[in-house]
């Protein structure tokens, strides 16, 4: 092991130029090519020629998943408006002169209600523009809707709009859920478009023979965003991007006489990011101690996890499960048998009155179990299948091997004590039906 002021001094390497960072820039080219070679599974031949060839980039190591995204859509966009004749490229010549090239009125990314919010920073900092980030909507298991997809694609072309990439999820931030990636990645063709998946959370499920699966069709994408600080199991600040094609990265290429020269190996001339940290040490130590086996071990663990405690909850009397896990992520809410009896008759208005009344109770709770400090759940809103309007639920991961069953109960035993407090009894007994 590495003492620790020389793993610091090792991080701190500037990776912007290869003469300040002779050992990392060969390791952060190999590191892309261990995380490629994950998703797209070319064969031994394939990489020789591509890891150190100055003339290519695997892809980018960023400074997490929001950069990682953009930079795929970045790649996207110039690929889109490449020079060609008279035209010397949106880099060159700038957005409103692409857009009269290509004989359109603009462009727009399609992606999952449940997308990252990175996808607006990108659709911003690009130049796409908010109003032509098309968030599709979800079905009842938060995966996007593919007729919802042909119809805003039909809605786009009617308006004179590019649709510039479509984008899949493989396991959204906050269910977990996977897009039908196999779909997308025919649906991307059919339109002619990138072809971006979002695997910064479930990319290493990759990892796992007995899940890999929810994933099939990612091999198809033309890039790839994974976080290594999620379930690879290091520090912040290691996001990366891959790319299908090892000269795609060619379209955002820059260069300066002082630092990145042409021909230089360096991927600083690929990165949004100039100066970046050794990052890819981190990731490269987890390769190779924690290892496949070791990747697989925890990824199957989590997915069980979570299972296990989607059963305590859907066995609890006043709990409600609003999200079954795919992968090792759930949603659930406090919502007391006598609540739930009632729910299951009620209007469509009594439902609103009573789902708004539980979104404060589980607000509460959930603030309240944080200040305490003994177990954790985060919360988020989301539009379930059973209710048609946007609730408020509680969110957990289950990323952590020594999790155990007791652990489990304990976070459900701790919100029934929480639940039983004056403020939240006082909450509930709103509820008109409960005080007859």
């Amino acid at each position: 092991m590495l003492p620790l002021a020389r793993l610091m001094t090792a991080l701190n390497q500037n990776l912007v130029k290869v003469e300040t960072s002779k050992a990392f820039t060969p390791l952060e080219r190999q590191v892309l090519a261990m995380l490629h070679r994950l998703v797209y599974r070319r064969d031994d031949a394939f990489y020789p020629p591509w890891i150190h060839n100055s003339q290519a980039a695997l892809g980018a190591f960023c400074s997490g998943g929001t950069i990682a995204n953009i930079t795929a859509l970045w790649v996207a966009r110039n690929r889109l408006f490449a020079p060609n004749g008279d035209f010397q490229g949106i880099a060159k010549e700038g957005f409103g002169r692409a857009l009269r090239h290509r004989g359109c009125d603009g462009i727009a990314v399609l992606v999952s209600e449940r997308g990252h919010y990175s996808f607006g920073k990108a659709a911003d900092l690009l130049g796409i523009g908010r109003d032509h980030l098309v968030k599709v909507r979800t079905d009842a298991h938060n995966r996007i809707d593919l007729k919802a997809v042909r119809d805003e694609y039909r809605r786009l072309r009617d308006g004179n709009i590019l649709p510039l990439a479509l984008v899949g999820i493989a396991g959204t931030t906050e269910t977990g859920n996977v897009d039908p990636l196999e779909d997308l990645a025919d649906l991307s063709a059919e339109f002619g478009c990138h072809f971006h998946v979002d695997a910064a959370w479930g990319g290493p499920t990759l990892f796992s023979d007995r899940h890999r699966h929810l994933l099939a069709g990612i091999e198809r994408a033309d890039s790839v965003t994974i976080d290594a600080h999620k379930q690879l199991y290091v520090p912040m600040g290691s996001g990366m991007v891959v790319f299908r094609n090892p000269t795609a990265a060619e379209a955002i290429e820059h260069h300066a006489n002082y630092i990145l020269r042409h021909g230089s190996k360096d991927l600083g001339s690929h990165t949004l990011e100039g100066s970046r940290p050794g990052m890819a040490l981190l990731v490269h130590a987890g390769l190779s101690i924690i290892g496949r086996k070791g990747y697989e071990l925890l990824i199957d663990l989590g997915i069980e996890r979570a299972r296990t405690f989607a059963a305590m909850i859907l066995q609890h009397p006043d709990f409600e499960l609003t999200s079954e896990p795919e992968l090792n992520i759930l949603t659930y809410r406090y919502c007391p048998a006598t609540v739930q009896r009632h729910l299951a008759d009620a209007s469509t208005d009594e439902c609103s009155r009573i789902n708004t009344t539980l979104d404060q109770v589980c607000q509460l709770l959930q603030k309240h179990q944080r200040e305490a400090g003994r177990t954790f759940v985060s919360r988020t809103r989301l539009r379930t299948s059973r209710y048609d309007e946007e609730i408020t639920v509680l969110r957990s991961v289950l990323a952590n091997p020594l999790t155990t069953d007791e652990i489990l109960s304990s976070v459900l035993e701790e919100q029934c004590e929480i639940a039983a407090r004056a403020d939240i009894v006082d909450l509930l007994n709103r509820i008109t039906f409960l005080e007859n």
